[in-house]
């Protein structure tokens, strides 16, 4: 069994057949939505924390939502491979009461990201410009209380079951980015998009409201320095994101949980709403293969359900498992990296998009 599959836009696919791949071939990390089904991802991020990172020698664009962006943070840090561990451990061993309110959830959230990210990190952004994606809420979307949010985020639905260009009636994109940090995203999508410098004031902030879900965590009103407003889940406006992230040199790199691309959170149960080819030209993806899922616990990935589906003791326990067994995610992708032919395991990024 291979535990990864390898998918490359066409230009990466270029790029690999004259040049193989090299840490110094990348200028952007993309970490995606998904809550715990990161946990599939772990032991790859500190691979790359360890081994590719510090043989980057020029500025490294991190981008990130809800999750995504907490990775990304401690990508960026003084110190990654402390704060992933502890933000690995800190998210793994969440514990609810049997109905837990979103104040408690939210509280929760509060410490787990306090636990890991320090003020200090921001220093930090010289070569590594971190860019936290959160969502503006606008018309009913911006209401607090939890019951009504369910019929607000249902019409939202309802509207995006038609098309994604109705979503820009509930939600503005907001981009919380280190100052100097350049997204290689020459024009925007139809989203209004707000550009933010990250700072001490509102760093915390923004990496909350990046993974504030609906219902389930409160939301962030008024960040430092962006749009007035309520700030929820980055995944709401870029789940696993569509927008043409393309370097003039140079690849973007995308560990990513799935061989599965929905450009929003409310395309998940949408077979036909899929991401374009084209805006993943440079885009080199590294994801489980469905073999390896297929062989985990429960036969799938973590997921937000496990939540509700087991209780403390036993989630905790199959959290663990699949983090222990990613370590073989990392590997494959080590042997990938120096094989002779790595072009071999690679296959075209259109094939997810048809």
């Amino acid at each position: 069994m291979e535990p990864i599959e390898i998918f490359a836009g066409q230009q990466a696919y270029r790029h690999i057949a004259q040049s193989g791949i090299r840490p110094t071939d990348i200028r952007a990390i993309i970490g995606a939505s998904g809550g715990p089904k990161w946990f599939v991802l772990s032991h790859l991020d500190r691979y790359l924390m360890q081994n590719w990172l510090p043989a980057i020698p020029h500025q490294l664009e991190l981008i990130g939502s809800s999750i995504g962006a907490w990775r990304m943070a401690a990508y960026a840090s003084a110190a990654p491979m402390a704060a992933l561990e502890q933000l690995e451990s800190q998210y793994l061993n969440q514990r609810y009461s049997a109905r837990p309110s979103h104040q408690e959830i939210s509280q929760s959230i509060r410490q787990l990201l306090d636990s890991f990210i320090q003020p200090n990190d921001l220093d930090q952004h010289q070569l590594k410009k971190l860019h936290i994606v959160a969502a503006r809420c606008k018309g009913l979307s911006q209401l607090k209380q939890p019951s009504i949010q369910g019929l607000a985020f249902a019409a939202v639905a309802v509207g995006n079951l038609v098309s994604r260009r109705s979503l820009p009636r509930s939600f503005d994109r907001v981009i919380f980015q280190s100052p100097g940090g350049q997204l290689p995203v020459a024009q925007w999508d139809h989203f209004r998009t707000h550009q933010v410098p990250l700072n001490r004031a509102n760093y915390r902030d923004a990496l909350l409201a990046s993974g504030a879900i609906p219902i389930v965590i409160e939301g962030v009103r008024d960040p430092v320095g962006a749009p007035r407003g309520l700030y929820r889940d980055g995944g709401m406006v870029d789940y696993h994101f569509d927008l043409p992230f393309k370097p003039e040199q140079g690849l973007v790199l995308y560990p990513h949980f799935s061989p599965l691309l929905k450009p929003g959170w409310f395309d998940k149960p949408l077979p036909w709403r899929k991401v374009h080819a084209s805006n993943y030209s440079h885009t080199l993806m590294i994801s489980p293969s469905r073999e390896f899922v297929a062989s985990l616990p429960y036969g799938k990935i973590p997921d937000r359900r496990d939540f509700e589906r087991l209780d403390n003791d036993s989630r905790i326990r199959y959290w663990q498992t699949v983090v222990d067994r990613n370590q073989a995610i990392a590997e494959a992708f080590d042997r990938w990296v120096h094989s002779a032919n790595p072009l071999d395991q690679v296959i075209p990024i259109e094939t997810l998009t048809r």
